[in-house]
C-alpha cells in the first residue's frame, strides 16, 4: 500500500471515531478538507436570550479579528442561549482549503451577537461588530479540536 492511500485511510478511520462532518470530508474531498471542533463557553454573560454563535477557522493569523477581505477555512452558525454557553456549546466545523494554502499561526474565533441565525448557512462572510463578545485562540496546524472562552469584548 503506498503511503497516499495509507494515509488516506488514517485519515478516514479518524474521522469515523469523530463526526460524521469529518467522515464526508475524509470521504468526498480528501486532503483538502478537514474537521474541526470547538467547544465554545462564555460566563458573566447577563442577559438571558437567544444569541447568534458564530466560529470561523483561518489557516493564518489575521490579527486578533479578521478584516472583511480574509477568507475562513470553515464557519458555522447557531442559535445558543446564555445557559449553553455557559455549560460549553460544542460545534463541528467542516474546512476546505486549497492544497497548497499556508498554515502558518492558524486559529480560531467566536463571537455571540443577539439574535437568530441569518440566512447565511454557514456564516462564511459573517465578522464580528464592535460590541460583541469574542474570544480567539491560535491552535496548532494539525489539532482538531479548540476550547474557546468569549472573554473580550471588540470596541469600536
Amino acid at each position: 500500500m503506498n503511503s497516499r492511500k495509507l494515509a488516506s485511510s488514517t485519515k478516514v478511520r479518524a474521522a469515523a471515531a469523530g463526526s460524521w462532518i469529518a467522515l464526508v470530508a475524509a470521504t468526498t474531498l480528501g486532503d483538502a478538507a478537514g474537521a474541526l471542533r470547538a467547544e465554545v463557553r462564555a460566563d458573566g454573560l447577563s442577559a438571558d436570550g437567544v444569541y447568534r454563535l458564530v466560529v470561523q477557522s483561518y489557516d493564518r493569523s489575521h490579527g486578533l479579528v479578521p478584516q472583511r477581505d480574509a477568507r475562513p477555512i470553515g464557519s458555522i452558525q447557531r442559535a445558543v442561549t446564555a445557559d449553553e454557553l455557559r455549560n460549553g456549546v460544542h460545534v463541528s466545523l467542516l474546512e476546505i482549503r486549497p492544497s497548497e494554502a499556508p498554515r502558518d499561526e492558524p486559529l480560531v474565533l467566536a463571537w455571540i451577537e443577539a439574535g437568530l441565525p441569518d440566512l447565511e448557512f454557514d456564516a462564511r462572510n459573517a465578522r464580528p461588530r464592535p460590541g460583541n463578545v469574542y474570544g480567539v485562540v491560535k491552535r496548532p496546524a494539525r489539532r482538531d479540536a479548540v476550547q474557546i472562552s468569549l472573554n473580550r469584548k471588540l470596541s469600536a
